[in-house]
């Protein structure tokens, strides 16, 4: 049972790991759990069990609004309890969030062993939680930085990566650009940044002469970015290619190709990083200063250190300060080709494979 999903950063390295596990053994069954979010239908809907469970965000603050959310949470775990003692598994592996805080928590109450998989530096609040009694616990950046979770059960595993079945060759046909012109690629995930978005808004009619700009624009701030891009002239639309959400599901993983297509990526610092710095790309990380723990800031710096990335603080963002970093990086190209070697594996989904069918054949 594989659960995970609320978002694509979450969903996406759940499907690897299917996609990973059926090529090995065609004939396992495998149930994927999510919360039934838009996000995911890119990502599970034609996969023959996929379950959808209530789960509630819970805030570490009293609100009205974290009493419906954990009454979503009581009601999830009994959901899973039901479909844990239905379907009956080997194994559970986690992607951490709040969507696989019901399922571990029934999954620990029928004693069923589960790994979970942790993408930022800062371990998140439930997946602390949930690995108390984990097996094993795989972890995107070196095993040091967890040093509140037992040794014996870290794995450094890096990133889980989406297969990649195309021949390693850039399309800039799929975006609709007919020119040769450098890309920028901005995302601000599938939520989306309006920060980001109207920063890259304000500064766009600067870019549109010397880049082309592939905007992943989110829930958040689409609708701000097709206003935008309705006022475009006919020349400066050929440059901009905007989505809400790009999708992975096609024959054509939309946002894998984005990022290989691209000579500069501008992200927040999620966990989509990993993959950018993977293929070498180039980035700006805007880290959200609300994030759990500042853990975007920390994932940032890391990459910073490890010369994989330049970094605007949120309090010193700007518009202006966005185009200098721009035109800095695409002017002074620095050579990101290696980066991966140093700061990441590149098997993470291999090696958690192993270990999942380790565990199940060992049943």
């Amino acid at each position: 049972m594989l659960v995970g999903g609320g978002t694509g950063g979450h969903a996406g390295p759940i499907l690897a790991i299917y996609q990973n596990l059926v090529k090995r053994i065609p004939d396992i069954e495998i149930h994927v759990v999510g919360v039934g979010s838009g996000e995911e239908k890119y990502f599970f809907s034609k996969l023959p069990h996929y379950h959808q469970i209530k789960s509630g965000k819970l805030h570490r603050y009293f609100t009205i609004k974290n009493l419906s959310e954990a009454v979503k949470y009581a009601i999830g775990i009994v959901e899973s309890f039901i479909m844990i003692k239905t379907i009956r598994p080997k194994l559970i592996f986690s992607k951490g969030g709040y969507t696989s805080l019901p399922v571990i928590t029934a999954a620990n109450l029928l004693k069923v062993p589960y790994f979970l998989h942790e993408s930022d530096i800062e371990m998140g609040r439930t997946n602390k939680i949930m690995s108390r009694n984990a097996k094993k616990v795989f972890v995107c950046f070196p095993t040091e930085y967890y040093s509140d979770i037992d040794k014996d059960k870290l794995v450094w595993s890096g990133p889980i990566l989406r297969e990649d079945d195309s021949t390693g060759k850039s399309h800039k046909s799929f975006f609709g650009f007919e020119n040769e012109k450098p890309i920028i690629f901005l995302t601000g995930g599938s939520q989306g940044s309006l920060a980001l978005t109207k920063a890259l808004l304000d500064i766009a009619h600067k870019l549109f002469p010397k880049y082309n700009i592939i905007h992943q624009a989110g829930k958040h701030s689409i609708e701000v970015a097709q206003k935008f891009r309705d006022s475009l002239d006919e020349s400066e639309r050929k440059s901009y290619h905007l989505a809400e959400f790009l999708d992975p599901s096609g024959k054509v993983d939309m946002m894998w190709e984005a990022i290989k297509v691209a000579d500069l990526v501008i992200t927040r610092a999620g966990s989509t990083i990993a993959e950018i710095a993977i293929l070498g790309k180039p980035m700006i990380l805007v880290p959200w200063k609300y994030a759990a723990q500042n853990h975007q800031l920390k994932n940032a710096k890391y990459l910073v250190e490890n010369n994989a990335a330049v970094m605007i603080d949120e309090k010193d963002f700007t518009s202006e300060k966005l185009l200098q970093s721009i035109i800095a990086t695409l002017t002074n190209k620095p050579d990101h080709t290696n980066s991966h070697k140093v700061i990441f594996p590149t098997d993470g989904a291999e090696k958690i494979c192993d270990n999942i069918i380790k565990e199940i054949e060992d049943k």
